[in-house]
């Protein structure tokens, strides 16, 4: 089955740069982040860590600790410590001539970041069908450790969006049609959902235990889920899960958009289509 992570990575202003710069050397990691988080809450132990891993390549697959003191700056005794703690969390591993190469450890990272980039490129152009088709915006989340995590996005030609359902928004597992498909087929995501509180949202949001577990039940029935307001006031929402090989949800595939076009026609035909796109989403990530 395929593990996700936890959350979407938070990401550093462009305007910290600069800041970050004058305390460690400018490293590949920094240039590929994003912004919108506070420099006084990045740890430089681990942007000068990041540094080190920087200088692999598959022509550089070992490297001594005079490699990294010479082409990092950094002084001999605060390398060696940063290696060290490198070797114990297993990102890198001591070669028999005392060399350094890319542990294990890192593999199992790239893996999950491979099936994430897999599902997104492959989700892609279901969701931009069905956010030509329906004119609203499509969503594609994965399970986090305190809620459905939006992963992606498609924006239709509809000009009213769904506010706060962004990118890297992390939405409870009791509300709204994405979050509810992933702890319907997911055993471990029900337990989480039954077992956590509950914010009531708004008037139609699911908040007690009984009445959580019976929709869920209901929407592995019939195999998918509406949500009617439940998260967000006059926003409805259709939803499908993305099955792994052992039948469990590894992400939803959503569309959501104004109440008053969610008429009982294009509803029907909503869900439908959601259906067919996740499943045969499903069946390509499990070939």
């Amino acid at each position: 089955m395929i593990r996700w992570p936890d959350e979407v990575r938070a990401s550093l202003r462009n305007d910290a740069l600069p800041k970050i710069a004058n305390q460690v050397p400018h490293s590949g990691t920094l240039r590929a982040m994003e912004p919108d988080i506070d420099p006084k809450n990045i740890v430089g132990s681990i942007i000068k860590g990041s540094r080190l891993l920087d200088l692999y390549s598959t022509d550089r697959r070992e490297l001594s600790l005079g490699d990294f003191t010479r082409e990092t700056g950094y002084n001999k005794t605060t390398t060696y410590r940063l290696l060290q703690t490198l070797v114990a969390v297993g990102w890198l591993v001591r070669s028999a001539n005392g060399g350094y190469r890319l542990g294990t450890r890192l593999l199992v990272l790239g893996a999950i970041a491979r099936a994430d980039l897999d599902l997104r490129n492959e989700a892609l152009p279901f969701m931009q069908r069905l956010a030509d088709e329906f004119g609203d915006t499509a969503f594609l989340m994965v399970p986090g450790q305190h809620g459905a995590v939006t992963i992606e996005t498609s924006v239709g030609s509809n000009p009213v969006q769904v506010h706060g359902l962004a990118v890297g928004a992390v939405i409870p597992y009791h509300v709204a049609a994405g979050p509810v498909v992933l702890a319907a087929f997911s055993p471990e995501i029900e337990a989480v959902a039954l077992a956590g509180e509950r914010r009531q949202f708004t008037p139609r949001s699911t908040t007690a235990k009984a009445a959580l577990r019976a929709k869920l039940a209901e929407v592995r029935e019939q195999g998918y889920a509406i949500s009617m307001e439940d998260y967000i006031e006059d926003v409805c929402a259709v939803a499908a899960p993305v099955l792994g090989p052992d039948g469990h949800a590894v992400a939803s595939l959503s569309v959501g958009g104004p109440t008053n076009r969610f008429t009982d026609d294009l509803c029907e035909r909503t869900v439908a289509r959601v259906i067919e796109f996740a499943a045969e989403l499903s069946t390509r990530m499990n070939s």
